[in-house]
Formats: structure tokens, sequence, C-alpha cells
């Protein structure tokens, strides 16, 4: 059966490796023969600040930007941009969020700022979506060798959760085409403690 159409949204902050996430799977996709349509937005992406990318992919899609609720689903790999991209959910999106915060810096420059834990922007989202899921990723990464593998961390999250209708196969490859040979080793080890813990959404 040809796929209709899927849409995932990806974000973060910059210097977390969303524009490579995102590559990753649409690689992905392309190599499954879906046409693919991809884009791309940046903050201020060198002082921390959000960066987003958008993936769609299937027969019937035609242009690369999601409609408003239109995500199947959506990788955060901070919390807070989580709730920034609430503009994107529907009921039936799976949210994967990587638990750990990246402060700005005025919450500390202002200690009177409160920034969202994890459980109140899980409970915020839950309002529209009961598919909120969320994990360490930034453990994990450093399990496996560096933070700088929380994206992919978060890749074998979401997909061993079932939402992303491409073979775990098929993004290990394209993992192989997008991160630096020496550093393969590691990302295949995120990817793995990642999978693992997206295999137990459904227990």
């Amino acid at each position: 059966m040809t796929l209709s159409k899927f849409h995932c949204y990806m974000i973060g902050v910059g210097g977390q490796g969303v524009i490579r996430g995102t590559h990753i799977l649409a690689d992905a996709a392309l190599a499954e023969g879906h046409p693919v349509r991809t884009a791309e937005t940046h903050g201020m992406a060198q002082r921390g600040g959000s960066v987003s990318g958008y993936l769609r992919f299937g027969k019937d899609v035609h242009g690369p930007l999601i409609p408003k609720h239109g995500a199947h689903i959506i990788i955060a790999l901070e919390p807070s941009e989580a709730l920034r991209a609430i503009q994107f959910a529907n009921q039936d999106t799976y949210y994967f969020i990587s638990s750990a915060p990246i402060l700005p810096l005025s919450i500390y420059q202002d200690r009177k700022i409160k920034y969202p834990n994890v459980d109140s922007v899980k409970q915020e989202l839950r309002k529209i979506t009961p598919h909120v899921y969320s994990i360490d990723a930034l453990k994990l990464a450093e399990q496996a060798g560096t933070e700088k593998a929380l994206n992919v961390v978060m890749l074998g999250f979401a997909s061993s959760s079932g939402s992303i209708p491409l073979k775990r196969e098929t993004i290990e490859k394209s993992i192989e085409k997008f991160v630096p040979a020496k550093a393969l080793p590691i990302n295949k080890t995120a990817f793995q403690l990642g999978f693992e813990q997206g295999g137990k959404i459904n227990e």
C-alpha cells in the first residue's frame, strides 16, 4: 500500500542536531521510495535559539510546511520547545520529548522567572493529545558516549514506538550517511538505547 502522507515536526535549540535529525529521517523516507518535502526554521541558533525541522512524505504531499494541527509526530529535544510546537498537534499526534531542560540566560539573570518542568509540559500537552512520552535522552546520549547524540537517541525512541512508518534498518543506514565515521559507534549505541525505551511505550 502506498503511503498517503506523513508529517514529522522536530524542534529544539541551536546545537542539538534538529536539522540533522530531520535530514536522517528524510533520507530514510527517500530510500523507501516516498516523495519527500522538508523545510527548516532557525531562530538565533548559534545562541541557543529555537530551531525546527519540517518533514513531510507520501504520495499526497506537495509542499514542505506542515499545516496547523497537522503533525503525526512531534519530536522535541527540549521540554519548553515541545510547547512551542503545540500549534501542530492534534488529538492523534504522538509527542516524544527529551526531558532535560536547556535553561535560557534570562533564567540565570532573573531567579524569579520560573522555567516549566517536563511534568507540567506533559500535563499541558495532554489537554490536546494523550500520546505524550518523555525520556532523559541527555542521560542516554552521555551513556552512549556524547551528549551530541541526543538527537539520535530521540530518533530511536520515536521509531521503536511504531509511530514512524519507516523500517529501523533504513533509518540506521541513513544515520551512517549523516554521522562522521569516527562517531558512528557512539550514534549506533545512542539509537539502540533510545529504541529500547520506545519499545516500552506499548507494553
